[in-house]
């Protein structure tokens, strides 16, 4: 959901690094000099970056959370298989593709957590499946066992989200939007799993509006992190640590 790394560390690695670049073959003479053609821009001159993937988790994430927001919250009694292309595409493969990216650029923590979400989204969106969700369903032999193991399957999910927030307010480079958005997110799921073990639906109807708060903290956060990289600073509630 959001990476630890701070901003510059993005922007280290080129692909045309004059000083790292390794002569391929050497200047003969009549080869033509580089550089000489008006407008031409000498390809050892071009730094070329990779960007900070971070909002593209964090927004992705954002997004399915806040889909199952509105069903959860306004739409608790009917399906929200519509969800199931964002589930696999924006939540699952787009916050793999940021988490494996933020870890190739040394963030473990926010590595950790996008392609964790990502496995979460993308499992969500398989049980969305009709023949998987089939074969899942014909293992209970009621709903109410059914349920149970779902409320299992989200308890867990939210110990595990329960865990990252901890570890978010230790961080260096944390801040209260991180927490923010994973201590939500713990909500959002224990609500759900409580649900499931009670069928007291007002508890879905809650974890629809803590997800809500937490889709919103993701927003927020994605687009701080691209306005810093114009040099505009937004408040985050970034924790001192030594």
């Amino acid at each position: 959901m959001a990476s630890n790394n701070n901003n510059n560390s993005y922007y280290g690695p080129t692909f045309h690094d004059t000083n790292s670049i390794e002569t391929i073959h050497e200047k003969r003479p009549g080869d033509l000099e580089i550089g000489t053609a008006p407008g031409f821009v000498p390809i050892n001159s071009v730094k070329r970056t990779m960007g900070n993937p971070s909002p593209l988790g964090l927004w992705s994430f954002g997004m399915v959370t806040i889909l199952l927001g509105t069903y959860n919250l306004f739409l608790p009694y009917q399906s929200n298989h519509i969800i199931f292309p964002s589930a696999i595409m924006f939540g699952g493969l787009a916050q793999f593709i940021s988490g494996f990216m933020d870890f190739w650029y040394g963030g473990t923590f926010g590595g950790t957590v996008f392609v964790s979400y990502g496995a979460f989204w993308t499992g969500q969106g398989l049980m969305m499946l009709t023949q998987i969700s089939t074969n899942t369903l014909n293992g209970y032999t009621d709903s109410t066992d059914l349920d149970n193991a779902l409320g299992i399957y989200k308890f867990y999910w939210s110990m595990y989200t329960l865990m990252l927030l901890g570890v978010s307010l230790k961080l260096r480079g944390g801040s209260f939007v991180l927490s923010w958005c994973l201590g939500f997110v713990f909500l959002t799921l224990l609500l759900e799993s409580l649900d499931y073990f009670t069928g007291i639906k007002i508890l879905l109807r809650i974890s629809g509006v803590t997800a809500f708060l937490a889709a919103l903290g993701a927003y927020y956060k994605g687009v701080a992190e691209v306005f810093e990289e114009q040099d505009v600073k937004l408040w985050l509630g970034e924790f001192k640590k030594n």
